[in-house]
């Protein structure tokens, strides 16, 4: 048979995370028929923008690495991974929390290694960015990533604010100018892949503040997303332009595997899944599979049988 075999895999709680469920799951079923090739078998470990995000799409689409120099949260030095999907390299993949992480949700530090990382992307020619979000990262409400891509802060006397420091108080901020933007932003597209670990929180007074400024003083209203501890998708929609999506959602369409499975390219898919609620997304996806896929198996007691 020429068809393929897709391995679906979760998370399982305290045991393994989903990349690594999937390799194991693949050593099995080349174990059981040793002439099985390699290439017919597609492994689809379900991460939606948390660790692992980069590692899968790249390594999906037989992409590349770049190691780049960028600040983290604490405002020092640091070596971060950012991912080119496929051969064009036209899809960049960054993990925020490899630039941006903290240690507890709500800690303050600064994001503008996000920022230098999407830069970064932009210059090596990247048409498309996907941002991987899982908190906690550094609370700067991604203001520190829109700096550095051009947008300026300023304090009540008209003195420029650095909000690469993560002593800067976003308090301190009382007018934005965003007139010298990363001219590359305008002709790419950012999209955030909100993790299923990520919580939505009430909006704080403070984030209500620069909502204000930033329709006075850009002419936009920013969009009203739902906002992790972090508040990262604030800067990231309100000033760059980047759109939020359900995490699992935006990594299958950016793997091609559902366009993949439409085409009716595999004859058996496995899943190993811990739990079948997992959202919308996936819900979708595996009704897909059972339309399109003639054989499978699943191997969940949380699942009915196939």
């Amino acid at each position: 048979m020429s068809e393929k075999i897709l391995l679906v895999t979760s998370n399982i709680s305290g045991i393994l995370d989903a990349t690594d469920a999937a390799s194991l799951l693949a050593r099995l079923v080349r174990s059981s028929d040793p002439a099985l090739a390699a290439d017919r078998i597609v492994q689809l470990p379900l991460v939606d923008g948390g660790a692992g995000t980069i590692d899968f799409l790249v390594t999906h689409s037989l992409g590349s690495f770049l190691e780049v120099e960028a600040h983290n949260a604490r405002g020092e030095d640091a070596v971060v991974p950012l991912g080119f999907a496929g051969e064009d390299g036209k899809l960049a993949v960054i993990e925020m929390a490899r630039a941006a992480g903290v240690p507890t949700l709500g800690t303050a530090g600064t994001t503008a290694g996000i920022g230098e990382l999407i830069q970064d992307a932009l210059d090596e020619g990247a048409f498309s960015i996907v941002l991987g979000h899982e908190e906690a990262l550094a609370r700067d409400a991604g203001l520190g990533a829109a700096q550095a891509l051009g947008v300026c802060f300023f304090d009540v006397s008209g003195n420029p604010l650095d909000l690469a420091k993560p002593s800067v108080s976003l308090e301190a901020i009382a007018r934005i100018d965003a007139s010298n933007r990363s001219f590359s932003l305008l002709s790419s597209r950012i999209f955030i892949a909100r993790s299923r670990s990520v919580a939505a929180v009430p909006d704080s007074s403070e984030l209500n503040r620069l909502r204000e400024i930033v329709q006075r003083d850009l002419g936009v209203r920013p969009p009203m997303v739902p906002q992790s501890a972090s508040a990262i998708e604030f800067g990231l929609t309100a000033l760059l332009g980047a759109e939020v999506r359900d995490g699992v959602s935006l990594i299958l369409e950016a793997s091609g595997i559902s366009e993949a499975v439409r085409r009716k390219e595999f004859s058996y898919a496995i899943f190993f899944i811990e739990q079948e609620n997992e959202g919308q997304a996936l819900t979708e996806f595996l009704e897909l599979c059972r339309e399109c896929i003639p054989q499978r198996a699943m191997l969940s007691t949380s699942f009915p049988s196939e």
